[in-house]
């Protein structure tokens, strides 16, 4: 038996387009495929490539083929042999602008709003930090999650993913992206881009605290509770979380000072900063500050966590993150003001991330962290590669913007080296991982990482690295990089979009398979149309295994690792969408 894996939506004319098809182990007899119109004529046969299992994955053995050449808008199925996929579509605009309104609906969904905004207008602090705030604002963290949240896993040092200000940020850039398209039937998504940018930017500026960091998170309460007066502004401890129980490991050793409650860096700061930043240069009437205010609270917090980043991190020290979150702060407070000091500031920031790059084979770097561990991440592995391809954007010094450049396709050629070095049918974007003192090719996030017991799917690290495969495709010179890189951030949407082992579109309310989020029995936090859920694990035993839980079973309950939506897999995805300029 066999499965023939398409993407759900459809390809886009003049992009990369793939077929996988996945057997319980037998061999096809003949590897040739038809693509079929309605009409039963071919339009196109190609040959399929044998690719074997896949690491220890359980679902079976895989071929894949492409049909790239084709190009004729139309509906199509695949044949092989006596098998038909199920129909898809080829047109010059694909998915992208019904995914876009849709994922853009998801966050107006996702709004604080009802009692939840009544309570958030005047939060008082957990613990003894004395005060109220009005914060007011912002979108809820994920399905099972209504707490707000610039950043979480603050104590893990490395894994820190960037959650309400890359989404405020991101709809600022998709808005410009669509400008830059030149395609007129994008100006209604723009605005709806605009009015969202603008509704996480008004609470980034209530969520600034007087020192001039950010107040770093709204808690959640039980879900099943009364909403008000159960909510605050939270802090973390530096060396442990609460996610999992009731008390975090360290609560009794750790001394909570007003640090805790604020960000760094690389918690959220970097880009909040970036997203008031970026904010202050658009314009759009439904806003609740004048532009200028946008800018000057950038520059002073921007100014704040340059001297005192330190103090907010778990560990007392700057890494990557914090250098590439700094280095789109920086990029973006130029952009708006033209200033000499966020471009030297950016130039130093830039050199930092270059210098983490290291070199592996000719033309290409591995990111690191200090002490050779490699660079991952659960949610914005494409982040450092997106800062370095805009700061070369507005680099005056030639030699320097090259160097960046440079640095950003050598990384992109490692990222598409390691893909094409173990059997991937499907392109997935594999990294590395340091495990039992060496290098091992990993497909999803760990279980056993600083962050523990938090995994999950990797759809916001997988529309990322879409993200960054595409910037650089846009600036490379090599032509061999530019198809690649093109194909690689084709594969990253075609996965979330269905083409996958489970054969799962992971946009709720599209495609086929959509996956349910259960709650020990309980069907509480339904889906929301346009949101995207975590998705395709590592096994739960076998890390070199692959899960996608559906339903309860003796094992799980609760099924939030695969099945909740989380605001970074949307947002990445529609970055993403927004490149591709049809």
């Amino acid at each position: 038996m066999f499965k023939i894996l398409v993407n759900h939506m459809g390809y886009s004319v003049g992009k990369p387009k793939k077929v996988v098809v996945q057997t319980d182990g037998q061999e096809l007899k003949r590897l040739g495929f038809s693509i079929l119109r309605q009409d039963g004529t071919r339009a196109y046969a190609g040959k399929l490539v044998p690719y074997g299992k896949v690491a220890s994955w359980h679902t079976g053995s895989y071929y894949a083929g492409s049909f790239d050449s084709l190009d004729e808008e139309g509906v199509y199925t695949v044949r092989i042999g006596a098998s038909v996929s199920e129909s898809f579509e080829i047109t010059a605009h694909s998915a992208t602008m019904r995914l876009m309104n849709a994922v853009t609906y998801y966050f107006k969904a996702q709004r604080d709003s009802g009692e939840w905004l009544l309570d958030d207008s005047a939060l008082p602090f957990a613990g003894e930090r004395e005060g109220i705030v009005d914060a007011h604002g912002g979108w809820y963290d994920a399905t099972g999650d209504y707490g707000i949240h610039l950043s979480h896993l603050s104590h893990s040092t490395y894994y820190n993913p960037q959650q309400v200000p890359l989404s405020a940020y991101v709809f600022f850039a998709a808005a410009d992206n669509l400008e830059a398209s030149g395609n007129d039937w994008y100006s209604m998504l723009k605005r709806r881009m605009l009015d969202e940018g603008y509704w996480g930017a008004d609470f980034l500026m209530r969520m600034r605290a007087p020192s001039g960091s950010f107040f770093r998170s709204i808690s959640r309460s039980n879900a099943f509770n009364a909403v008000i007066g159960t909510r605050n502004i939270s802090f973390e401890y530096h060396g442990s979380s609460s996610q999992f129980s009731e008390k975090a490991a360290t609560a009794d050793s750790e001394t909570v000072t007003d640090a805790n409650y604020e960000t760094s860096m690389r918690s959220g700061g970097g880009l909040a900063i970036a997203a008031l930043a970026i904010a202050g240069r658009h314009f759009y009437p439904a806003r609740d500050y004048d532009q200028e205010e946008y800018v000057l609270a950038a520059k002073e917090s921007f100014r704040h966590l340059k001297e005192h980043n330190e103090v907010y991190t778990n560990d007392g020290r700057w890494n990557l993150v914090d250098w590439y979150c700094a280095l789109l702060a920086a990029v973006e407070l130029y952009r708006t003001t033209m200033e000499y000091e966020y471009l030297a500031d950016a130039r130093r920031y830039a050199s930092l991330v270059i210098s983490s790059a290291k070199p592996v084979q000719p033309g290409m770097r591995r990111l690191e962290f200090e002490g050779g561990l490699p660079y991952f991440s659960a949610a914005d592995e494409g982040l450092p590669v997106v800062a370095l391809v805009l700061y070369s954007r507005i680099e005056g010094d030639r030699a320097r913007s090259d160097e960046a450049l440079q640095a950003a396709q050598d990384i992109m050629r490692w990222k598409i080296h390691l893909g094409a070095s173990v059997s991937n049918p499907f392109g997935y974007p594999v990294f590395e991982d340091l495990v039992d003192g060496g290098l091992r090719t990993k497909f999803f996030f760990p279980h056993q990482t600083t962050a523990a017991p938090w995994w999950q799917g990797d759809n916001a690290r997988v529309a990322s690295i879409s993200v960054a495969a595409r910037m650089v495709a846009s600036v490379t010179d090599d032509r061999t990089l530019r198809a690649d890189a093109v194909r690689l951030a084709e594969d990253c949407i075609d996965w979330i979009l269905g083409q996958n082992p489970y054969d799962a579109c992971m946009v709720e309310g599209y495609g086929r398979n959509n996956v349910a989020y259960f709650f020990k029995n309980r069907y509480d936090f339904i889906s929301c149309p346009g949101g995207i859920v975590n998705g395709i694990t590592s096994g739960l035993d076998d890390e070199d295994d692959i899960e996608f839980v559906t339903k309860p079973d003796d094992r799980i309950d609760d099924n939030w690792r695969w099945a909740e939506q989380w605001i970074p897999h949307a947002t990445w995805f529609l970055y993403a969408l927004s490149l591709r300029k049809e």
